[in-house]
């Protein structure tokens, strides 16, 4: 038989009052050590796994001033958090102060995501995902220089499967921080011509919500907007349509490329022999004694 869990939690010397909203894994942050787990963990991982990570943005990318921010992706891949991470560090260059949910049984597994912002949610149970979603309004409430990343799906999606679930909480966030700006991202991972697979980020533009609105109002327009992302990014990959996109990073290369550069290598190393073709002949004079004219 299970057992209930406690009205109170312990972190610490401090004991925190469940009713208050604070999630059973609150964020811990800290900026050394979220700079040491990118550059020792994230950055080699997406290195050595990925050809290349591809970007677009559509409209401006938001700045802390607009804030504060959630930003919702589509949920395709184990490599989605790592997506958030290189967003957060590259593209928004740290200008912000980033949270994300994650949930509680992986949480638990890796509670060092807690030093980069991570807090539990556990949908199974209504009382604590509610306190997670408090947690996580009163943060974007606090300042406006901080973000919030969600996976609304909830869990890993096919890519293609229609139509894209979306869970309240992205609606209960919106409308428990009520002043806050929107941001869609679709992600996509494929093979294509090299060794290694490609990721693809679609992010943008932003929109507001009207908070005032009945949660499944808002629900279906987060729905529409993140549709909308993850549609365009799969016809942009299907259709080769990549000239407005980016290198956002690139990985090791494949095999494939490594023996591309050996051969050309090498083929610019004979070239460059005496008497190879395409070397050019030796002046007249130069010639050696009884060399044919």
């Amino acid at each position: 038989m299970q057992s209930r869990p406690s009205a109170f939690v312990f972190f610490g010397k401090v004991m925190v009052d469940m009713a208050t909203g604070t999630p059973a894994i609150p964020a811990n942050r800290n900026a050394l050590a979220k700079e040491l787990i990118f550059r020792a963990l994230v950055l080699p991982a997406c290195r050595s796994t990925f050809d290349r990570v591809w970007l677009k943005v559509e409209g401006p990318v938001p700045h802390p001033a607009d804030g504060p921010l959630i930003i919702y992706m589509n949920h395709p891949g184990w490599w989605d958090g790592y997506m958030a991470f290189l967003l957060d560090t590259i593209v928004f260059r740290r200008g912000f102060e980033s949270y994300i949910m994650m949930e509680e049984k992986q949480l638990r597994a890796y509670r060092f995501f807690t030093w980069c912002g991570a807090f539990s949610v556990d949908r199974k149970r209504p009382g604590e995902a509610a306190r997670s979603i408090a947690y996580g309004s009163h943060l974007l409430r606090e300042r406006r220089d901080r973000i919030l990343w969600i996976l609304p799906q909830g869990r890993i999606v096919p890519n293609d499967r229609r139509p894209v679930t979306v869970y309240p909480g992205v609606a209960r966030l919106a409308q428990q921080t009520r002043d806050v700006l929107l941001w869609p991202v679709a992600l996509r991972y494929e093979f294509r011509g090299e060794q290694r697979p490609e990721a693809f980020i679609r992010a943008g533009p932003a929109h507001l919500v009207d908070v005032a609105a009945a949660e499944e109002t808002i629900v279906a327009d987060v729905r529409l907007h993140l549709t909308a992302a993850v549609d365009a990014l799969r016809d942009d990959v299907n259709d080769e349509r990549l000239e407005r996109y980016r290198t956002l990073l690139r990985g090791k290369a494949g095999v494939n490329r490594v023996w591309d550069d050996v051969v050309a290598f090498w083929r610019q190393s004979l070239r460059r022999l005496p008497g190879m073709p395409g070397q050019p002949s030796p002046p007249a004079g130069n010639r050696a004694p009884g060399s044919q004219q």
